[in-house]
């Protein structure tokens, strides 16, 4: 009889579900994912059916069974990673009762704006983290206020990765980095803070239990096992927020090295010290214990780069190798071109809602080579302008491991590294945080050593080190970056109210 030494990791993406199967030595054995979509119901909103995840993840574990029916009885523990603040209603009998809210999701702005300037200081005291548009704490108080039949049937509000440990093991229980970025959390006292519940006045009862990252919360029901194919009994582990789970596969365990994710949205964390906090950023619990991770995420990272593709480049994607050479070719700042890369509201360090994309600079002789390097460009000065934040507090990487499909693109990690003045190492991901839920599956069941199984996983697939002729440039163009948005805070808001208000009179006169 084979003894258990097999761990599922599972990772609940915004548009992918990802499964993988790796051994005691932390090595993947086998892996797939299954796709979604989400849905913006109005401007500014993201909203996604929880059960598309699950369906997805139920694809997925048949299909490994049916592959390797062997590994059904070797399985020691599943964890589970996911997108980050989405909000899923669900009721005392598990029932989904409306479609989740989304981190993308912008319909709390006005909300965020204003609890920032009330009560912005003792939130980010105690929680780490300013109001923003994106946070949990923020959509429950708009569904009790524009959904109260929602509201009054809810018996948890859970995130994700929530969810679906939840539908595997009938606990709803929150791990303490996924509940670590809901601004009802405590950082210090790592739990829901009294204070910040009465302050945002909303009930501790909707909110779910918390546990340790590698903490066994219960086991895969026989209702699970019947859809999954993942054995009744298997123990369920916690597990992580998605950044933090991703963090610890490719090795951003220790405050020298930054973790940089590039995807739809962006982030780039620095594991430090469990009081290390700053008001514009980001700080919540690592998946590994007494450590924080502090930095930002950005709105429109990645998608900064797929509305270019979709935009101008439909001849050629803007990774296209010529299209690189000749934007390559280019004197840092493109001529003078600039971009906020605000195309959906910006999170940390600005967190405003209201902020929009801008090119700044543009002249007729400009094509789409200079939009494709201001975009690169205003990514990197996106992770900049958090780096420099976190300076401030004594954090200060040395070097950033990068994972994600925009490090295909080597002018982008070339002008990261130049902006930043730190080498990136592009990371063999062949996981992410998928992987990094097996490593905690697999530690929290018992079975192997989670620093262990990491140090034999993770390698560096390129390296690319700073230019030191081009840091004097974009020290300056920086400059000039950092100081537009101040300079437009207040027209994006006015030009949000007024296409609110242009919005509206066009469904009256045109509906009615």
């Amino acid at each position: 009889m084979n003894l258990p030494d097999l761990a599922i990791g599972i990772d609940i993406g915004t548009s992918t579900t990802k499964v993988v199967l790796a051994d005691a030595r932390g090595q993947i054995l086998w892996q797939t994912s299954a796709s979604y979509q989400y849905n913006c119901p109005r401007p500014r909103w993201a909203e996604q059916n929880p059960l598309d995840w699950w369906k997805a993840l139920c694809r997925c574990t048949r299909a490994l069974f049916q592959d390797h029916p062997g590994a059904v009885s070797r399985v020691a523990g599943v964890a589970v990673s996911g997108q980050g603040v989405g909000v899923v209603a669900v009721d005392h009998k598990g029932a989904v009762l409306r479609p989740a809210i989304l981190w993308l999701d912008q319909r709390c702005a006005a909300d965020s704006e204003d609890l920032q300037n009330r009560h912005g200081d003792c939130i980010a005291r105690i929680s780490g983290k300013l109001p923003a548009s994106y946070n949990f704490d923020l959509r429950l108080r708009w569904i009790r206020q524009n959904e109260p039949e929602i509201w009054m049937r809810t018996w948890k509000f859970l995130t994700p990765t929530a969810f679906i440990t939840y539908s595997l093991s009938g606990r709803p229980v929150m791990n303490h980095s996924d509940g670590g970025i809901l601004l009802a959390y405590d950082l210090a006292g790592r739990r829901w803070s009294p204070e910040l519940l009465q302050l945002l006045d909303l009930p501790e009862r909707v909110y779910c239990e918390l546990a340790g990252c590698t903490e066994p919360i219960g086991a895969i029901t026989s209702e699970a096992e019947a859809e999954t194919g993942i054995p009744a009994g298997v123990p369920v582990v916690a597990g992580g927020e998605d950044t933090s789970a991703a963090g610890l596969a490719i090795g951003a365990l220790m405050p020298d090295t930054a973790q940089l994710s590039l995807g739809t949205a962006s982030t780039v964390n620095v594991p430090a010290a469990r009081n290390t906090m700053h008001p514009r950023l980001l700080a919540f619990p690592h998946v590994l214990p007494e450590v924080n991770l502090i930095g930002g995420s950005m709105s429109s990272g990645g998608l900064s780069i797929q509305w270019l593709r979709q935009i101008f480049f439909d001849d050629a994607p803007p990774d296209d190798a010529e299209l690189v050479r000749k934007a390559a070719q280019l004197t840092p700042g493109g001529d003078g071109l600039i971009f906020l890369p605000y195309l959906a509201g910006e999170l940390q360090p600005i967190h405003d809602g209201f902020a929009r994309g801008v090119f700044f600079g543009l002249t007729a002789d400009m094509g789409r080579v200079h939009l494709l390097r201001a975009i690169l460009e205003g990514l990197a000065f996106a992770i900049q302008h958090n780096l420099s934040i976190a300076r401030t507090v004594g954090v200060a990487p040395s070097r950033l491991h990068a994972v994600g499909g925009p490090t295909r693109n080597t002018l982008l990690c070339q002008i990261i590294a130049d902006v930043t003045g730190i080498p990136v190492h592009v990371m063999d991901e062949a996981g992410g945080a998928a992987l990094g839920s097996a490593l905690l599956a697999a530690s929290g069941s018992g079975f192997a050593s989670l620093h262990a199984m990491q140090a034999a996983h993770a390698r560096v697939r390129a390296a690319y080190s700073p230019d030191s002729s081009c840091a004097d440039a974009y020290q300056s163009i920086f400059g000039v970056y950092l100081d537009l948005y101040p300079q437009l805070k207040h027209l994006f808001v006015r030009s949000s109210s007024l296409a609110n208000q242009f919005s509206s009179r066009w469904m009256n006169v045109h509906v009615h």
